[in-house]
C-alpha cells in the first residue's frame, strides 16, 4: 500500500492504554490510507442480461503510520504506541487538520504492531530513530467531521 507523507497540518490521535486519545501528529511523517471501503456482491438474477452488484459489508482494512521516534513519557509516540500493542483503540484522522468542518476518519483499530529502529543516512551519520505501528480495522469506519 502507498504511504503518503503527512501534510503540516494533517491530525492523528490515538488511544493510549487508559483510554485517552493522544495527539501524535507532530511525531508522524507518514499514513498509508484510510477510508471507508465496501466489498461488492453479486446480485445477478438468471434472467439479467448483465452484470449486477450490490453492496456489502466493509472490508477489514490495515494502514501502518510512520514516524519520529520521541519516548516523551506519557505523551510521545513510544508511551502511547509501546502500552496498546495487540489493543483495540480508537484512531482519529483528519488529513486537513482538526478545524470545526474539516474531514474526520475515525474508527476502532487493534494495533498489531509497534516497531522502533534508526537508519543511516547517505551511510554517514546515524540519522533520526523513527517508528512503525501497524493496525487492523475493528468495525466500521466513520466519514464524519470534526
Amino acid at each position: 500500500m502507498p504511504r503518503v507523507p503527512v501534510a503540516g497540518n494533517s491530525y492523528i490521535e490515538i488511544d493510549d492504554s487508559g483510554g485517552t486519545a493522544r495527539n501524535l501528529s507532530a511525531w508522524v511523517e507518514e499514513v498509508e490510507p484510510l477510508g471507508r471501503q465496501v466489498s461488492a456482491v453479486d446480485v445477478t438474477a438468471l434472467n439479467d442480461t448483465s452484470r449486477q452488484v450490490s453492496a456489502g459489508v466493509e472490508p477489514v482494512q490495515e494502514f501502518t503510520l510512520h514516524g519520529l521516534f520521541d519516548d516523551t513519557p506519557v505523551t510521545g509516540p513510544d508511551a502511547v504506541l509501546a502500552g496498546i500493542v495487540g489493543t483495540v483503540v480508537t484512531v482519529s484522522y483528519g488529513p486537513a487538520g482538526n478545524g470545526a468542518g474539516q474531514r474526520k476518519i475515525s474508527g476502532e483499530f487493534l494495533c498489531l504492531s509497534y516497531q522502533v529502529g534508526g537508519r543511516a543516512e547517505e551511510g554517514r551519520n546515524p540519522g533520526p530513530v523513527r517508528f512503525t505501528a501497524r493496525f487492523r480495522q475493528s468495525g466500521p469506519v466513520t466519514l464524519g467531521l470534526w
